[in-house]
């Protein structure tokens, strides 16, 4: 009989531990929930906040870093309301954060090359870039990677340790660009002539700033002919259309005045 009572006793002390724990699980989950939501509103908030005074980057890192710290806030409350002792659970992730650092040398490299680059800005999300063989438009920047769209819509990932170790091309940083066009003229060219057409032609090309005005160079000698390239300079909305056609006005202001060429124009991309 006392054993059935000891028993009993045992059941109702599970009971009540197991009622415990689902309770704890339950304010833990509340809690962390309610951290997630806190985290998304203020970071959105920060957000807005910054982009009057900060650049996109600067602006998207606040947000993500806000985020980050308010759900790390939320689930350090929801392990000490559980009644977790966080001492330990911080010894052991000092323990495993060392062991992890020697593996992760390179996402600490990348996360620095990011800090570097929050202060440089070499470019910004929306700038068209080029990195080694690789061109495209910034779609995002992180701590660790930047992402590109390319033109054939393909998104490539860098990763900031080697963008800081490239050169970067900024392609849009600047608001015209200069777009070449090589040519080649026989020997038998009158050349004062060619170069009163070609600066002409390029001048009355839609899209070509009247400032600074065309202006052509010589190459060099070839065994057909003389080459030179004509540069105009345009803005950044009308540089296709330009590079389009400008060979096509050179071309045709070479044949209306019957000066020789060899070829055809060619734009230098």
């Amino acid at each position: 009989m006392v054993k059935g009572t000891i028993d009993k006793m045992d059941m109702a002390q599970l009971e009540s531990l197991k009622n415990q724990t689902i309770t704890k699980a339950i304010i833990v989950t509340m809690i962390i929930l309610l951290g997630w939501i806190i985290a998304r509103v203020v970071s959105r908030w920060l957000a807005q906040a910054a982009s009057k005074k900060f650049d996109t980057h600067q602006t998207m890192l606040i947000k993500r870093l806000s985020r980050y710290l308010i759900i790390a806030l939320s689930v350090i409350t929801g392990l000490n309301e559980a009644g977790i002792n966080l001492s330990v659970v911080i010894g052991a992730a000092g323990v495993a954060s060392v062991a992890i650092g020697f593996a992760s040398q390179t996402s600490m490299s990348n996360l620095i090359s990011g800090l570097f680059m929050v202060v440089e800005k070499p470019f910004m999300v929306g700038d068209t870039i080029k990195v080694g063989a690789t061109t495209g438009t910034v779609s995002s920047m992180g701590l660790l990677s930047t992402i590109l769209k390319t033109p054939e819509n393909i998104m490539v990932r860098l990763p900031n340790e080697n963008l800081m170790k490239s050169e970067i091309s900024n392609l849009t940083r600047y608001p015209t660009r200069k777009v070449d066009v090589f040519i080649s003229l026989t020997y038998a060219a009158d050349m004062a002539l060619a170069r009163k057409v070609l600066i002409d032609a390029a001048q009355k090309t839609p899209g070509v700033l009247p400032t600074p005005e065309a202006s052509i160079f010589f190459r060099e000698f070839a065994d057909a002919g003389i080459r030179l390239t004509i540069s105009v300079w345009a803005k950044l909305d009308h540089v296709k259309d330009v590079g389009y056609d400008l060979p096509i006005a050179l071309k045709a202001g070479l044949e209306s005045a019957k000066i020789p060429y060899i070829g055809g124009p060619s734009l230098n991309t």
